[in-house]
């Protein structure tokens, strides 16, 4: 597996992924939209072929992990990606990386706290207003648990 930044030449197939992977470009997180065309960020490249992808917002000292995905799980991707994207913003000067997920997503729960981030807050029916800025975004998740509501994790550089 190779790393790469997203630069011009790779964003289309990049965005490719990520729009296969998210239903569209476009994610909602933290109650605000966010385009991930015109993001920095990282793919995973094997044989040529997009298998994961980070991107992330800087603004000001913080940074958001927009948008974080990899089609082999258990393998390092995930791991490789988000840390590449932590490296970047303190290269940018950021004091703290955030990030969303659902309440249904466990595994991500488990797999951002063993990475250093800690959850910081909860919001209540976030998704549920989501949906009316992105309809396509799922009723229930893994487990058929509903999904609802967003988790705020952060981590301190």
């Amino acid at each position: 597996m190779e790393l790469w930044a997203i630069t011009d030449r790779s964003r289309r197939e990049v965005m490719e992924f990520l729009a296969r992977q998210w239903g569209s470009d476009v994610m909602v997180s933290g109650g605000r939209s966010i385009r991930l065309t015109g993001l920095d960020g990282f793919a995973a490249v094997e044989d040529g072929t997009v298998t994961g992808a980070v991107t992330f917002l800087v603004e000001g000292e913080e940074c958001e992990v927009v948008s974080l995905d990899s089609v082999n799980e258990n393998r390092g991707t995930g791991s490789a990606l988000l840390s590449a994207a932590v490296s970047a913003a303190k290269g940018k000067g950021c004091h703290m990386v955030y990030l969303y997920t659902t309440n249904d997503n466990a595994r991500a729960m488990r797999f951002y706290q063993k990475r250093g981030f800690d959850m910081a807050a909860f919001f209540r029916g976030a998704v549920e207003r989501a949906r009316k800025i992105k309809p396509e975004i799922l009723l229930t998740g893994e487990d058929g648990i509903p999904i609802r509501h967003e988790i705020r994790f952060e981590r301190l550089l």
